[in-house]
């Protein structure tokens, strides 16, 4: 059998070269080597540790946190707006908190009230500008992290006004999917299918809450599947391959199901009691929103490492060798020596030409 020049592509990594392991495997890679999932977990890993996924996703869920305090402004703003064009609901809201909060405390929510009515064209103009600024900023940064597991250098594509704009097309599509995303899911878990059912006179039917729940978990997933398709092609700031996104879309889809369940029960329970009530909102919202970046991280690391992305990256430029030739003179007493004996040696070749030339 003739010997082959082709490497083993099982062996090649993602610069083209062909490495070989060690005359006793380890256990890892013996799996590796039966497995291409399993090796293409190990892949994705690696990716993430190395390029600090775990960084990244704890940096955008403190920029996501930042940005929402903008936009609970805007929601106040315009709630503000409708009960200043309706003032009999406006006085309905403030019947309602007299009579539910006593005292002085009622007073102070219904001056509150009043004063956000008053201000709330100043409260819509300072929540819009930073809404705008705090959600660029943290577009910018979930487009970085995504990037990174590319190991694409965001900074060095396109100009500020088209990253800017770029961002911004993001920033409101992403808002979109979420909502639709964790809408579905919150219908499906709350008290509104069963309504749905006993009006149309369903709810009688064996079997039709099994059947209404595999109904919301499968429109659940299609959401999820378009989000996350959605934030596997656009957010990095390169090209990504069909194939390889598709798939991370379907695992980043199971994931994300998996996170929003996980947290409507968090918040079933957790505002169930008082301090649950007070400290479980913000604790659970920032839970939630770094286990969907970390998701987010680990599907880009996913698409970047399969076999297709790898053969289409793009590799650096090593960095120019700059050759430095540097000149030593050493002055000490071997170097006397060295020049006396050439000058001897010089001296007695002279001596010799002339005697010849005589002769």
């Amino acid at each position: 059998m003739a010997t082959s020049t082709q490497p083993d592509q099982r062996n090649v990594d993602e610069f083209g070269i062909e490495r070989v392991h060690d005359d006793d495997p380890g256990a890892v890679d013996k799996v590796r080597e039966r497995s291409e999932a399993v090796d293409h977990l190990m892949r994705m890993q690696d990716r993430y540790s190395s390029m600090g996924g775990n960084q990244y996703s704890a940096g955008i869920t403190y920029f996501s946190v930042l940005a929402i305090f903008p936009l609970l402004m805007l929601i106040v703003a315009a709630v503000a707006t409708f009960l200043a064009n309706r003032p009999e609901v406006l006085t309905d809201v403030q019947e309602q908190i007299a009579g539910s909060v006593e005292g002085e405390l009622g007073t102070l929510v219904n001056d509150i009230l009043t004063t956000a009515i008053a201000q709330r064209g100043a409260v819509a103009g300072i929540g819009a500008v930073t809404a705008l600024w705090s959600g660029l900023g943290w577009m910018n940064n979930l487009r970085y992290g995504t990037s990174k597991m590319w190991k694409v250098d965001p900074t060095a594509v396109g100009n500020f006004v088209t990253k800017k704009f770029s961002d911004l097309l993001g920033l409101l599509g992403l808002f979109l999917a979420l909502v639709v995303a964790f809408a579905v899911t919150a219908i499906g878990s709350s008290g509104l299918t069963e309504y749905v059912l006993e009006f149309f006179g369903l709810a009688g039917i064996p079997g039709i809450r099994f059947l209404t729940y595999g109904v919301t978990i499968f429109v659940g997933l299609l959401a999820n599947f378009l989000v996350m398709a959605w934030m596997v092609f656009y957010l990095p700031r390169t090209k990504v391959p069909r194939r390889s996104g598709l798939q991370a879309a379907v695992l980043g889809a199971l994931g994300f199901e998996v996170i929003k369940q996980l947290g409507s029960l968090f918040a079933t329970n957790a505002l169930s009691n008082p301090a649950g009530a007070t400290f479980g909102p913000i604790i659970g919202l920032m839970v939630v929103l770094y286990l969907v970046w970390r998701l987010v991280m680990y599907v880009s690391a996913w698409a970047a490492t399969t076999e297709e992305s790898m053969q289409m990256a793009q590799m650096p430029a090593p960095v120019p060798a700059v050759i430095r030739v540097r000149e030593e003179v050493n002055h000490g007493p071997s170097a006397g020596v060295a020049v006396g004996v050439g000058a001897a040696l010089g001296a007695l070749g002279a001596g010799a030409l002339a005697l010849l030339r005589r002769k």
